[in-house]
């Protein structure tokens, strides 16, 4: 794949991405991640690094198509400031923890991971969680909230996503408006992926990946991804307020599950 198609690949990634973050408070890292494997493995980087460097160019991206979205949820008043503070540091040791192990696990066995991830997301999208009652009970517990956000935190890490994806169910499960929950979980996309991308950066720094990198971030895919996302992530807040989303849900679950099944194909022959 030439350079200037690469980068075409990327922005048009970055579309996607930017408005399902808006739409269901992702951060764009389901689509971005298997995007950013396809296309590196064209590129040169060494094998046993491309699914770290994807991770770590998708966190770093995120943080332009998180902030955009945060803030337009944020105006529109569908944020829980309180909620935020109490879940943030949790999940900046979460995402710390999952980098480190991101960065020190085999090719093939965080390929795998990522793709059974796009599997559980995409099972996500169609099935209500929130309203089981199992899930409903350990979701208002405050040790539970602790304790899911440090897992969350690690295993958006280890899957390159935002953590809206686990923290809006979690949310209306714990009985939040969804509009709320949805923000809410845009918002915490912000920290999360600025943990994320420092981690990544810090974890690569010894490394030797070629130029334009910064630890396991590769900084064109990165540009490219958040010229795409740009242009669309306020589409999606805006559509997410008005536009009934489980069409779009069921049809982005097997978008997912079509990405997940062909990352599993790569990593397995």
């Amino acid at each position: 794949m030439g350079t200037e198609l690469t980068l075409v690949v990327f922005v048009l990634s970055g579309v996607a991405a930017g408005f399902f973050a808006g739409l269901f408070g992702i951060g764009g890292g389901l689509i971005m991640v298997p995007v950013l494997v396809y296309a590196f493995k064209t590129t040169g980087i060494a094998s046993e690094h491309i699914v770290a460097v994807a991770l770590g160019t998708s966190m770093a991206a995120i943080v332009f198509s998180a902030a955009q979205s945060a803030y337009g949820h944020f105006r529109r008043g569908s944020t829980s400031i309180e909620m935020i503070r109490s879940v943030v540091p949790w999940v900046i040791v979460g995402v710390a923890f999952g980098s480190a192990v991101a960065s020190k696990t085999p090719e093939i066995p965080l390929l795998v991971f990522v793709a059974c991830f796009q599997f559980f997301a995409a099972a996500l999208m169609i099935i209500d969680v929130s309203k089981l009652g199992t899930v409903q009970t350990v979701a208002q517990g405050s040790f539970a909230l602790k304790a899911s956000s440090l897992v969350f935190g690690g295993v958006a890490a280890l899957a390159g996503i935002g953590g809206g994806t686990l923290f809006t169910p979690y949310f209306k499960a714990a009985g939040m408006d969804p509009k709320v929950a949805i923000g809410t979980s845009a918002a915490i996309g912000l920290p999360l992926s600025l943990a994320g991308a420092v981690s990544y950066a810090w974890d690569g720094r010894h490394v030797a990946l070629g130029p334009w990198m910064v630890g396991y971030i590769n900084l064109p895919a990165m540009v490219a991804l958040i010229a795409g996302t740009l242009l669309t992530v306020r589409l999606g807040v805006a559509v997410a307020h008005w536009l009934p989303s489980r069409v779009l849900a069921g049809s982005f679950s097997v978008f997912l599950v079509i990405n997940g099944a062909h990352l599993l194909h790569s990593a397995l022959t």
